[in-house]
């Protein structure tokens, strides 16, 4: 007979799995990952674990505590096969009253010792996520600017929200249930081998069937695992990417074709979810088929021994119950062990492997906290590549900037102008040569007190959701209100935010986007002059606005940077000519540096543009005569 072919949901299956599959095996790295899970997030509210463990072994163990009431009930007070004397009847009658209340009482117990096992359990469970998610969101405080070049957006959601909440539901599952399902079993083996050695025994041969079903499915269960973790991670930013970019599949045209490629990419994960489910099902029903096998060898067992009269029938209900006591947390254990735990790995290795992600480069044991600064700056001799890259972004960089000036940065595209403001911010550091504030090496310089001194302004500015007042005053956030509105008249944008519904107080939407690129320009303008930095770094931010407008805050900023060095990138020949040096990058290199009305009269890229900008300016005047 010839082997079956794999059908055609059996080829997606594996595929889907294939493009998932972990590559790199790091057992050891797991079990450290559950070990730091533990010693730094859940110890510290170990005596609320050890209180839920304590209530739930009460919940749990309540069963056997019944059997024995059973035992003495059938045995010892309705004496079942035996005839109970006339003068004896009012004893065992108030013994089955003691039975009654005593049965009462332990279920009284179980109640609430199981409302109190919910609250602790669920407390430590939403304190463990509070500690995870604050610690998570620390680190990606302090990570470098490399880490989210190459990371994308979607995947730090997965880790921080998706797979934390997991971790909350999992708390109860590993560790309670864990210690609940492991009594019970050794309780219950005790109880059946004190009432028949050989049951007992018996019980103990079912163990290593449990152990031989568990190490069949844990590997394909762990890789199914890992595999549903990255799909959704791929889900995830698939979502996040999309949305950013709604109009850019909006102008294609593409929302039939991304309805049909996301549809994919749910069954994909869905897929996953049924293997995995699957896989626990058929885990499940083997330990299930191994407790009833065992069940029904003890059962005969135990008849054989009350007929040879070895056994009463009180000890036989006895063992009966706990025989059906025993094997459910056997069942319960091994799908723990096999499907949750697993899980859990998968997931703690995706949130320590973010939390142990390197950090930016810890100040220097000299750094020094700077009160103030002059802003001289001096760039000798810088290379910088980005990591990942071959070819540097900028190349043997040397250039000195007197203090209180403004320098225009000009360049065509990719000539690694915003880099250079990057440098100066130290979101990187260059691979050599050295770039100075004051004379001072910015390593030397604590970090958080190099950028209190310096601010930039990035291109595509970041509007946060809030106020207008409350997104200027992120430049400051002790800034008291008529800081806030100098600011924004600085930046010509205080008689804007006075026609809005609600002036300062006006919400603005995500991301900024109920307000138009100058707009959203000269709110991040306003932040930055809200901190008075002594280095302010302007990366082509006036590029939407109209002439006018650039007009008026170009007249605001020599005002305002009359005694602070700034960097302004710019494709404007206007702007360089109103800054006092000008820097031209072309390829990497800085191939021209100096005054403005220098330059003017070398060959070079500032003459071209100059005149290349003077004739548009020109034809664009005859044109509108």
């Amino acid at each position: 007979m010839k082997p079956s072919r794999p059908s055609g949901h059996q080829k997606k299956l594996e595929t889907i799995l294939e493009r998932y599959r972990d590559k790199e095996q790091r057992p050891a790295a797991e079990r450290r990952h559950l070990w730091r899970l533990w010693r730094e997030f859940v110890y510290p509210m170990r005596w609320r674990l050890l209180l839920g463990i304590l209530l739930t072994l009460v919940v749990t163990l309540q069963p056997y505590a019944w059997t024995f009431v059973g035992r003495f009930l059938v045995d010892y007070v309705l004496m079942v096969g035996k005839t109970i004397p006339p003068a004896e009847m009012a004893i065992h009658f108030r013994w089955v009253l003691i039975m009654f209340f005593l049965n009462s009482g332990i279920h009284i117990s179980a109640v609430i010792a199981s409302w109190h096992y919910s609250y602790q359990i669920t407390l430590v469970g939403q304190r463990v996520v509070f500690e995870l998610r604050k610690a998570l969101h620390e680190r990606l405080q302090t990570l470098p600017l490399s880490f989210f070049d190459t990371t994308q957006t979607g995947r730090l959601l997965t880790v921080v929200l998706d797979d934390v909440a997991t971790i909350q539901a999992s708390i109860s599952g590993i560790g309670v249930t864990f210690c609940s399902s492991v009594a019970s079993i050794i309780v219950g083996v005790v109880i059946i081998a004190s009432l028949n050695l050989q049951l007992g025994l018996l019980v103990m041969l079912a163990i290593p069937c449990y152990v031989i079903n568990y190490r069949h499915f844990r590997p394909r269960i762990r890789d199914a695992n890992i595999a549903a973790r990255r799909a959704t991670t791929a889900l995830y930013m698939r979502v996040e990417e999309r949305i950013t970019a709604i109009r850019t599949l909006k102008v294609f045209g593409r929302e039939r074709a991304e309805v049909k490629s996301f549809a994919e990419a749910v069954n994909n994960l869905a897929r996953l979810t049924m293997y995995i489910v699957r896989l626990g099902n058929w885990q499940n029903i083997i330990a299930t088929a191994i407790s009833s096998l065992s069940t029904g060898a003890m059962l005969w067992l135990a008849m054989r021994e009350c007929q040879a009269g070895r056994m009463s029938l009180g000890q036989v209900m006895q063992f009966i119950a706990s025989a059906g006591y025993l094997f459910t947390p056997a069942v319960a254990l091994n799908d723990l062990l096999g499907m949750e735990l697993p899980r859990v790995r998968v997931i703690l290795r995706r949130i320590f492997d973010l939390m142990e992600a390197e950090p930016e480069p810890p100040d220097h044991p000299d750094a020094v906290v700077l009160a103030d600064a002059q802003g001289a700056i001096e760039f000798s001799d810088v290379t910088f590549t980005y990591p990942g890259d071959e070819t540097p972004t900028l190349r043997e960089v040397s250039f000195t900037v007197p203090s209180g000036k403004q320098v225009a940065i000009m360049g065509p595209s990719g000539a690694g102008k915003s880099t250079l403001l990057y440098l100066l911010m130290r979101f990187y550091d260059p691979q050599h040569g050295t770039v100075t504030l004051d004379g001072r090496e910015l390593p030397l310089i604590k970090l958080l007190s190099l950028r209190d001194r310096i601010t930039l302004v990035m291109q595509e500015p970041v509007i946060f959701t809030g106020t207008v007042a409350a997104n200027i005053r992120y430049g400051r956030l002790d800034a008291g209100d008529d800081e806030v509105r100098r600011a924004a008249k600085d930046a010509d944008l205080h008689e804007f935010i006075m026609s809005l519904p609600e002036g300062y107080e006006t919400l603005v939407g995500e991301r900024g986007m109920s307000l138009s690129g100058g707009q959203r320009q000269r709110l991040a303008l306003a932040a930055s002059l809200l901190s008075r930095p002594s280095v302010l770094l302007l990366d082509d931010t006036t590029s939407a606005l109209d002439p006018a407008t650039e007009a008026r805050v170009r007249v605001t900023l020599n005002r305002l940077m009359r005694n602070r060095t700034c960097f302004v990138v710019t494709h404007r020949i206007s702007t360089a000519l109103a800054c006092d040096l000008v820097l031209v990058l072309e390829d990497g290199q800085l191939t021209q540096y100096g005054p403005p009305a220098d330059l003017l009269t070398q060959d070079g890229l500032f003459r071209r543009v100059y005149e290349q900008q003077t004739r548009e300016s020109a034809e664009t005047a005859t044109g509108e005569k």
